[in-house]
């Protein structure tokens, strides 16, 4: 038992697992700890920090984590979230106010209620005056994964996603801009360290071990 008590628990989001398992695996080589990883939604994320008491540290953005009243005695970021509008092969966009115009006929958009990316999209589309143009056009799905699936398929003309993702999808698609980081709410993604955390000096090692030139690379891989 006395080991499995020192093993750090890290839950985060299913959008992050490729970055914490590459986080992880860099800390593992430099430390000789092996995190233990749980991966789902945020909702089921937070359900099993709250119930289960075993999780020290949740990755995901910062402000649905401050929303989750979980109590952290810190948030360490790891970098931040950037918003794109990608296309599918055989298209091509010139800017990102091209949603707008006729060609574009389907424009997918993870929920702005229960996505970051979603809500993002929204920001820019009000901030850009794009609103009322799209809106007979827009293909509201619940993920990120959902809106990748269209582009994939050739069923959506455009779609908002995020830097991490379209860099993972690589020439599987035609390409993407990044959208204008003023038009929307800045996206912190990072670790919180719970005050439930049974391993807090390991927690506290993995939180150190985030600022590291060697972590910022890895956040740095994944679009952050």
């Amino acid at each position: 038992m006395p080991a499995q008590a020192e093993t750090l628990t890290i839950a985060a989001g299913a959008g992050y697992k490729k970055l914490v398992t590459e986080l992880a695996k860099v800390y593992e080589t430099e430390t000789g700890n092996k995190p233990e990883l749980i991966f789902g939604n945020m909702g089921q994320v937070v359900a099993q920090a709250k119930g289960s008491g075993v999780v020290d540290i949740i990755i995901g953005e910062k402000g649905f984590l401050d929303k989750a009243e979980l109590g952290f005695t810190s948030f360490t970021p790891i970098g931040r979230g950037v918003l794109v509008l990608a296309w599918p092969k055989g298209k091509k966009l010139a800017a990102a106010t091209d949603v707008a115009k006729p060609e574009v006929k389907r424009l997918a958009m993870p929920d702005p209620k229960k996505a970051i990316y979603g809500r993002a999209g929204s920001e820019f589309l009000e901030k850009a005056g794009l609103t009322a143009a799209v809106k007979d056009k827009l293909l509201v799905v619940a993920t990120v994964p959902q809106v990748t699936t269209y582009l994939l398929s050739g069923e959506v003309d455009a779609g908002f996603v995020n830097r991490t993702d379209v860099l993972d999808l690589g020439d599987k698609i035609g390409g993407y801009l990044e959208v204008d980081q003023s038009l929307y709410t800045p996206i912190v993604i990072g670790a919180g360290l719970l005050s439930t955390a049974k391993n807090p000096d390991n927690a506290k090692a993995f939180t150190a071990f985030l600022g590291s030139e060697k972590a910022k690379a890895v956040a740095k891989r994944h679009g952050m």
